[in-house]
């Protein structure tokens, strides 16, 4: 087992208890590994299932990329998205139930129908289909924190207590900012990607924000998610630098604050729908960097 040490977090420990500073992890490797597996099965499926719906489409925005009907038949990818999300579904219920936390479970069951109402219903309606994407992705990390932090908290029950003071709420808080950050950031992508894809969109009635609001409101939006994530991180950034951590600080400035102005400014400077790609790329690079920082988080609090 890992041990987390987080000075911020757990205060007044008396002598008598072994390792004060001390809180092991409560998942093995061997259920994290599955639950995170589990994770990535359902989303592989969402991706292979929105290509499946998204044929037609995809004909239009990008003819050279087609996976569907150019390398795999149809039939084959559903019965992948089928055997893949059920498979996914199965491992997230039996660990669920494996660590007490049973319920948990059906946050797969809902992830898995709801990417499949996304692509069916949702993802030519207005708003919703991005938000609920975004919020799928928001979740990711919120999930294995949810369940490690129960876990936990049932573990040390009497150390949330006084005069021990182990404070679950501000390790959930952090958790939930990081899946915060994640939706935003991927919202504004989503909407970046719906410019790209006004065309193919539109012949196939699709009522996105560029289609329905138009591009200037389209790109408004965007810039406004990103501006409250710049805010967000800034103060984050604020709260590193007082607190001493120097490479947590360096690294939100310079692999995500940064990108994030950068990305920012070819959005505010685009006019044309392929002018987007650069904001794409730069949104998918901030993603990558996003999920890096927990690296950073390992190293800062966990070593």
């Amino acid at each position: 087992m890992y041990s987390f040490i987080n000075k911020q977090l757990i205060l007044n420990f008396p002598d008598k208890i072994t390792n004060p500073h001390i809180l092991e992890f409560q998942m093995s490797e061997w259920s994290f590994f599955l639950l995170v597996l589990s994770t990535v099965m359902i989303a592989a499926g969402g991706y292979i299932i929105n290509d499946y719906f998204d044929v037609n489409i995809d004909r239009i925005n990008k003819p050279g990329n087609m996976v569907i009907d150019k390398g795999i038949k149809r039939r084959a990818a559903m019965a992948a998205h089928m055997i893949m999300t059920t498979v996914a579904v199965i491992i997230a219920i039996l660990v669920s139930y494996k660590l007490g936390l049973t319920r948990y479970g059906l946050i797969f069951v809902c992830s898995s129908i709801g990417l499949w109402f996304y692509n069916t219903e949702f993802k030519k309606q207005f708003l919703i289909g991005n938000v609920l994407i975004a919020l799928f992705v928001g979740l990711v990390p919120f999930i294995v924190g949810l369940y490690e932090l129960n876990l936990a908290a049932n573990r040390y029950d009497v150390l949330a207590k006084a005069p021990f003071f182990v404070n679950f709420q501000k390790i959930l808080s952090f958790i939930t900012g990081f899946s915060v950050l994640a939706f935003l950031i991927n919202l504004a992508r989503e909407v970046i990607k719906d410019i790209e894809d006004m065309d193919g969109d539109e012949a196939y009635g699709c009522r996105t924000i560029p289609i329905t609001l138009g591009l200037s409101a389209a790109k408004n939006f965007i810039l406004f998610l990103l501006g409250v994530v710049i805010v967000m991180i800034g103060y984050i950034m604020k709260d590193q630098f007082s607190a001493g951590a120097t490479l947590s600080f360096w690294y939100l400035l310079l692999l995500l604050e940064v990108p994030l102005l950068v990305c920012g400014y070819f959005v505010f400077k685009a006019i044309d729908p392929s002018e987007y790609k650069t904001p794409d790329l730069i949104s998918k690079v901030i993603m990558f960097t996003g999920i890096g920082y927990t690296l950073v988080i390992y190293f800062s609090f966990i070593q």
